[in-house]
């Protein structure tokens, strides 16, 4: 399914941005979380989440120290530029008692990467190359209908 979706003017331009920089290397790089939540629901967007698959941490991390971005979760491959926090995917596995007991690996198949978001409409994804929605938990359907 595909989603049609305007972004506002400051956010089109770091999208833009975005698909230039991350198209030598993948065409699978999702909007994902809240972000998608609020297009689908057509509230305003406050800040951005992508995911980006196809890419090892190495050439990630190396990608994203060159366009400027700021490591904001590296034991958890987060990075910052501008609104846009960019993310490699990845599975929780819990090893112990508490919230910082578990395990990160990098996953690169999205639905098994989708399974961590704590709700059905925060586990939709949106391919910023193609306009492509992954929903496979419902999201679309219970909680942006």
């Amino acid at each position: 399914m595909k989603l049609n979706c305007v972004f506002p003017a400051h956010f089109d331009q770091q999208i833009q941005n975005a698909i230039a920089f991350l198209k030598p290397y993948t065409k699978r790089a999702y909007l994902v979380g809240g972000s998608v939540r609020d297009l689908c629901l057509d509230e305003p967007l406050h800040d951005l989440d992508i995911e980006v698959y196809d890419i090892t941490p190495e050439n990630f991390d190396s990608l994203m120290q060159r366009v400027g971005a700021v490591g904001v979760g590296k034991s958890f491959f987060v990075y910052k530029l501008g609104n846009i926090d960019f993310s490699l995917p990845r599975v929780e596995h819990k090893r112990g008692v508490g919230h910082t007991a578990f395990e990160v690996a990098i996953c690169q198949d999205e639905k098994e990467a989708s399974r961590r978001r704590d709700f059905s409409v925060n586990a939709m994804m949106l391919n910023i190359f193609s306009g492509q929605l992954l929903d496979f938990w419902g999201g679309k359907e219970g909680d942006c209908a």
